[in-house]
């Protein structure tokens, strides 16, 4: 949902009265939505595991600058346009399932550490591999975004 009007400062982010305001940086715009809570569900310990270990893993600083760069190009891919990622974050995450979902029982992400990544020459290794072996689409000129993680 769009703030379009709001008795606050104009660069208000953060929470108030059950709200969450948040500006993104494309558009500028301020956004509101409900504060969530999180619910006791059976899935939620092994996806909690599991974006730990993920960022666990300390992605260099070049690995992300080519997920932000793959980033603005993904958004310009037409079956994208409607619904396009927000953060460099989105597509490791997007990245990082599609690697567990294609190699099942080889890779549990709760458990992933760099020296697998490394020992099975896992496709995650960086950004141009990952979309050569199908885990993100392909995107003009990805063959540049080669930095390891």
């Amino acid at each position: 949902m769009k703030a379009t009007r709001a008795n606050l400062l104009g660069e208000f982010t953060g929470t108030l009265n059950g709200l969450i305001y948040y500006r993104r940086r494309p558009g500028g715009k301020i956004y509101v939505r409900k504060q969530f809570k999180f619910k006791n569900h059976p899935g939620q310990p092994g996806f909690a595991g599991a974006q730990k270990a993920i960022y666990a893993l300390n992605p260099s600083s070049g690995y992300i600058q080519n997920l932000k760069d793959y980033l603005l190009l993904y958004n310009q891919l037409p079956g994208f346009k409607d619904k396009p990622a927000q953060s460099w974050t989105n597509l490791y995450n997007k990245l990082m399932f599609a690697l567990q979902k294609a190699l099942p029982g080889q890779v549990v992400l709760k458990n992933i550490t760099r020296e697998q990544i490394a020992a099975q020459n896992l496709p995650c290794v960086s950004v141009k591999a990952a979309v050569e072996a199908g885990l993100l689409p392909a995107v003009r000129d990805y063959e540049k975004f080669n930095r390891p993680l």
